[in-house]
């Protein structure tokens, strides 16, 4: 396969696993996946070494240990949300005066709240998935040789990391994996945190490839 499509294609299934992780409460199949997946196991460095992540079985895991830290971290403290980070106020902001949801918007992309558990489009779990949009349009365009349409879906990627997820989700991922009480939850603020940062170099990467073919 294209190297080009390769690349994105794992930028894309790894939004959706981050997504994944931050809308809500891992599950038994999910817990299970990353158990038993080496290479996604390796996201989880201090997971691995986690005595009950070990001894546990999974449904333990997650009734005991997994659903009280999401509870304390994502819904009662940390909130996920752009609005409450960038309001002075800290107020969750689901109307249509959103900055977000503007963007989303004006660039085609429509997502209706009532099939999630999210109060507002500037959950951190949607804008990931808003990323993942964005992505596909750019290999869509790549497919068939569209380097101007390519370029933009690109150059929207950067606009976006740099107006909103960059904005507010490195403090906040800072912040809530120092809030975790569980190295599984500590893994997933850092390896998203990390992987937030690097897909913006990447993305940097391809505009300059590029430019520099044009």
């Amino acid at each position: 396969m294209d190297e080009k499509i390769t690349e994105n294609q794992a930028r894309i299934n790894m939004y959706a696993f981050l997504s994944r992780l931050l809308v809500e409460e891992v599950d038994e199949e999910l817990l299970d996946k990353i158990k038993y997946t080496p290479e996604l196991l390796d996201l989880f460095p201090n997971t691995k070494d986690w005595e009950v992540f070990k001894t546990k079985t999974t449904k333990q895991l997650i009734d005991e240990d997994l659903n009280v830290d999401y509870t304390t971290v994502f819904i009662l403290n940390a909130y996920p949300y752009q609005s409450v980070f960038m309001n002075d106020e800290g107020h969750i902001n689901p109307t249509p005066t959103n900055p977000t949801l503007q963007f989303y918007l004006e660039n085609g992309y429509e997502i209706d709240l009532n099939k999630t558990r999210v109060l507002s489009p500037d959950h951190i779990a949607i804008e990931l998935e808003f990323m993942i949009t964005l992505i596909k349009e750019q290999l869509t365009a790549y497919s068939i040789n569209n380097e101007e349409e390519e370029k933009k879906y690109l150059q929207l990627q950067k606009r976006f990391m740099e107006e909103h997820l960059l904005q507010w989700a490195p403090i906040y991922l800072l912040a809530a994996r120092d809030m975790a009480e569980t190295p599984f939850y500590y893994d997933v603020c850092q390896t998203t945190l990390e992987f937030i940062m690097s897909d913006y170099e990447y993305i940097l990467q391809q505009l300059e490839e590029l430019e520099n073919v044009s």
